[in-house]
């Protein structure tokens, strides 16, 4: 499980930080940053797939030309902050071995190259809170105009690794340990607890567009814009209880009185999805409702048959009508109450913030950007001063709809540039 994201001179943060729970929200107005969180969050399971740092920011391809990663937005210039030529990422895990609970930390700066230059690692370190040090990277300084080592010897415990071909430092030495025969079992083992936290990601900004196409039986992963849901959702009813299990949630989901799913295919053999009510009356993916859609992608994510631990979803509240909001928080909730699961989501919504549980609450984070500053902040709610109080004696929602919660940091921060 993640428990800390650490943001410097990444895209538009100069240095920030988000705290992390099993359900974390962000909010903030647009072009605030909130989408930049999630970049990071993405850079980082790039890493875990073993992508080169060009690959990873730049996109990955295929034989044949297929597109298998779309990489960063905006490229290896828009992904460090304006002025800088470095970026340092961090996450802080805690993650299991043998029953019990590790507790590590992951840091790497990357140097994005000028000239023509591929990006590079700058420095990279992992660490355990109880096994110390698992390998550290040294700093690349100076380089300008010098020899560019398209190498490095990294250092652990036992001395240095892969002594023999050294790493490459056009990728992150962290996957490199489980490629390299001769890296130490040591390092290789606590590398991988690391790459498992970020490997089983997924990042959804639903479309209804992208729902409402129709798929070959047996694509099982719902896409990042909600493709491949016919085939998904096909695949959840071929087990009893998790059908029963999705019918129940659509029937508390939505005012329709659905007691089956259906999957008539095309002449090509795909499927497209069809819902049939209690009265006969059947409805398809093509004339379902935003909202319904979004629901299926929802229940598709959460009881699919390949599940992943992390999720990060875009403006989570999109086409879903506000008197069945409560219904996705209780779904959320439920979904992530064994924190075997984590879910970052991004939301507008006034009244869904009004619907949060205390135990919500507390991982709540506002991205701001203050009047006449170049750079992005992030504030968990509850580390503002008062807040407490203040929530307790007015609607959350209300303060959101009204700005409070930018209004009271560009005070605080008048208030520390005056003292």
């Amino acid at each position: 499980m993640l428990k800390k994201l650490t943001l410097e001179h990444f895209k538009n943060f100069k240095k920030a930080e988000l705290e992390l729970g099993s359900f974390s929200l962000l909010i903030g107005t647009n072009a605030s940053g909130k989408s930049n969180i999630r970049d990071a969050f993405r850079f980082l399971h790039g890493i875990s797939r073993g992508y080169t740092l060009a690959e990873i920011i730049g996109g990955k391809w295929a034989e044949g030309g297929v597109l298998q990663w779309r990489g960063i937005r905006g490229g290896t210039r828009e992904t460090v902050f304006h002025g800088e030529s470095t970026f340092t990422l961090g996450i802080d895990f805690q993650t299991s071995e043998n029953g019990k609970n590790l507790e590590g930390k992951y840091l790497i700066e990357v140097d994005v190259g000028e000239n023509g230059r591929p990006p590079r690692i700058n420095s990279e370190e992992l660490s355990y809170s109880k096994e110390g040090l698992i390998f550290r990277t040294p700093r690349k300084t100076n380089q300008s105009g010098k020899k560019n080592p398209s190498t490095i010897i990294a250092t652990c415990k036992s001395g240095n690794l892969n002594p023999a071909n050294n790493f490459s430092i056009y990728k992150p030495i962290v996957s490199q340990c489980q490629e390299l025969s001769d890296v130490p079992q040591m390092t290789r083992h606590y590398a991988g607890l690391a790459l498992k936290e970020i490997e089983s990601m997924r990042f959804f900004d639903l479309r209804p567009e992208a729902m409402r196409i129709p798929s070959v039986p047996g694509q099982n992963i719902l896409g990042d814009l909600g493709e491949n849901l016919s085939s998904v959702i096909q695949s959840i009813c071929e087990e009893p209880a998790r059908k029963k299990a999705l019918i129940h949630w659509l029937q508390e989901l939505t005012p329709m009185d659905a007691k089956d799913l259906e999957f008539p295919a095309d002449q090509t053999g795909k499927i497209l999805l069809a819902l049939t009510e209690e009265n006969g009356t059947r409805i398809s993916a093509h004339s379902a409702s935003d909202g319904t859609l979004r629901f299926l992608a929802l229940l598709g994510a959460f009881l699919g048959v390949q599940v992943p631990r992390f999720f990060f979803f875009e403006e989570m509240e999109n086409g879903i009508h506000s008197s069945r909001i409560h219904l996705l928080m209780q779904l959320i909730e439920s979904q992530v109450a064994d924190k075997k699961r984590q879910l970052v989501g991004t939301t507008h919504s006034p009244y869904l913030l009004s619907l949060l549980s205390p135990s919500a609450l507390e991982n709540v984070s506002v991205v701001y950007r203050l009047k006449n500053k170049s750079h992005s902040e992030i504030k968990r709610l509850l580390d503002i001063p008062h807040a407490g109080k203040v929530f307790q004696d007015n609607d959350l929602g209300n303060l959101h709809g009204s700005g409070w919660f930018e209004n009271v940091l560009s005070f605080l921060d008048s208030a520390g540039a005056g003292q």
